[in-house]
């Protein structure tokens, strides 16, 4: 069985599609997203589509796809915080172009999910056991971070997302602990290593032994005509995330970038009138 390992595309439908192309090629038998489909890019609803069209079989809800609840809890949002404005301007956008078939898959996404295939257990996390979001997790970061899966799950094999970076290590139990990297926004702390832009994701090949092989891949694909894409579509932040395709660099936590760019397109108006409509339907 060979199996394709993707995750964290946050909408980068076109990084997505040459994954796919690609896992195609060495003729996989399924996928297994990880969360994070969805946001910053401009094809959230083609990304869905994507890995609805093909045998995915396993998905995970992403701290990405948690957010479209929580900008709706509009006392959660902070309208001085130029973070909160632009989750919220993202979260607007993909909402005017959701089917009501992805937002309601997007409400049913699991937070984990562990099953077994010939003997061999998995267990799958968007980031760690106990939440979708943080950098506990981060490849830099000391041995006792990921010996907490072992107070967690006894899974011969973990698999994580969400730090955007390639991984192979092992828990204090022997536990092997892999991460498939970024489809959409690929990171890395070395600036020599960030300047490689290609699609990540894992491809495993497994059989009655184990694991018969496991490559991590990195996939080549359209920068250009992704970024074309979002000043077409109109995607906010379209400047932003035209720098983050073509340098790595992201910028949801830029707060310097996005104080311009708020005021440059009164992002904040926009803010305050989508929130007011959600409360006019509550």
């Amino acid at each position: 069985m060979k199996i394709a390992v993707v995750s964290d595309s946050h909408g980068n439908a076109t990084a997505l599609a040459s994954v796919i192309e690609d896992a195609k090629k060495h003729q996989v038998d399924e996928f297994w997203s990880l969360g994070d489909i969805a946001l910053t890019g401009p094809g959230s609803q083609r990304c869905y589509e994507l890995l609805n069209a093909i045998n995915t079989t396993h998905y995970l809800r992403g701290n990405w796809e948690d957010t479209y609840d929580q900008v709706k809890q509009t006392d959660l949002v902070d309208l001085d915080d130029p973070e909160d404005i632009a989750a919220v301007m993202q979260v607007k956008f993909d909402e005017e172009h959701f089917s009501q078939v992805v937002r309601s898959q997007i409400k049913k996404l699991p937070f984990k999910q562990e099953f077994a295939i010939d003997g061999l257990s998995f267990a799958l996390y968007h980031n760690s056991p106990t939440s979708d979001h943080g950098h506990a997790l981060l490849p830099t970061n000391p041995q006792e971070n990921f010996d907490s899966f072992s107070d967690h799950t006894k899974a011969d094999i973990i698999i994580y997302a969400h730090v955007h970076q390639q991984l192979m290590r092992y828990s204090n139990e022997g536990q092997l602990i892999l991460n498939p990297g970024s489809v959409g926004e690929p990171w890395a702390v070395s600036t020599k290593l960030l300047q490689n832009h290609r699609a990540n994701y894992l491809l495993l090949t497994i059989d009655q032994d184990g694991i018969s092989d496991l490559e991590f891949r990195h996939v080549a694909y359209d920068r250009q005509k992704e970024i074309d894409l979002a000043y077409a579509k109109q995607l906010p932040f379209a400047k932003l995330y035209e720098r983050l395709i073509n340098t790595g660099i992201g910028f949801t936590h830029d707060d310097k970038a996005l104080l311009i760019e708020n005021k440059l397109h009164d992002y904040r108006r926009t803010v305050e009138s989508f929130l007011k409509n959600i409360n006019n339907e509550k």
